[in-house]
């Protein structure tokens, strides 16, 4: 797994078949880790938010989830390439697949103001995964219900940097678990809430124009990811 430094922000480069294999590593520690998916409105917050920054620099894997993180590494001069990314929806097929094969506890939480209402995720976890062993959750009774369920997987969907915070205060709570995501929207695209963007739009890493397209609201998020993101990175080469 390789490692680097982006504007302060740690970023592992891992080829999914090892990341399987370091996560079974993780379900079978004694320790607890968390997994983040950078994108790069990440890196923007976390450039004024240091107790985002401090988290994704201790989190156990930064997964690379922004085709815009990808083009900065390039434009840095990194051997990388859009096969290196994995997303949030991609992580979760893998810890949902892990928690099936292993027969494994996995717990959801939810934003209860989102745009997916816990019934519509239900519908399709139960038809996708029948032997999934799940519950939902969402923010106002996670806590109590890890506690309960005692999963050995957590989704946290809250929305970044909130979901961040909420597992990095929370979960040694719930000492069952032995990984905890932030998976974003990726419930979203699941259940079918919103569309992914098209195959060739993700490979020309042009998502968050599909997503402005679906969604107007996003737009001062494009901006961070589209406009001032690059900007950071070019002022940051033209200091070296």
């Amino acid at each position: 797994m390789t490692q680097y430094n982006l504007l302060g922000v740690k970023i592992n480069i891992i080829a999914e078949h090892l990341l399987k294999n370091t996560l079974v590593d993780f379900l079978n520690s004694k320790k607890q880790h968390q997994i983040v998916t950078v994108n790069p409105e990440f890196i923007v917050t976390a450039q004024k938010n240091k107790k985002f920054l401090e988290i994704l620099n201790q989190a156990s894997v930064s997964l690379i989830d922004g085709a815009g993180i990808i083009k900065a590494l390039q434009y840095l001069g990194h051997d990388v390439s859009l096969a290196h990314r994995i997303t949030g929806v991609r992580l979760n097929e893998i810890l949902i697949d892990l928690a099936v094969n292993k027969k494994l506890k996995i717990m959801f939480c939810l934003y209860s103001q989102g745009l997916t209402s816990n019934q519509k995720l239900s519908d399709v976890i139960e038809k996708q995964y029948p032997a999934l062993n799940w519950q939902i959750a969402d923010e106002n009774n996670a806590l109590e219900l890890g506690q309960k369920f005692s999963p050995d997987i957590v989704l946290v969907g809250f929305g970044a940097p909130w979901q961040n915070f909420w597992i990095a205060e929370n979960i040694e709570k719930i000492p069952s678990t032995k990984i905890a995501a932030g998976v974003g929207g990726t419930f979203d695209f699941i259940s079918g809430t919103i569309k992914r963007a098209p195959k060739l739009m993700q490979s020309l890493g042009l998502e968050w124009l599909w997503r402005l397209s679906l969604q107007p609201g996003r737009l001062s998020r494009i901006v961070r990811a589209v406009i001032v993101f690059p900007y950071l990175i070019y002022k940051n080469k033209g200091k070296k």
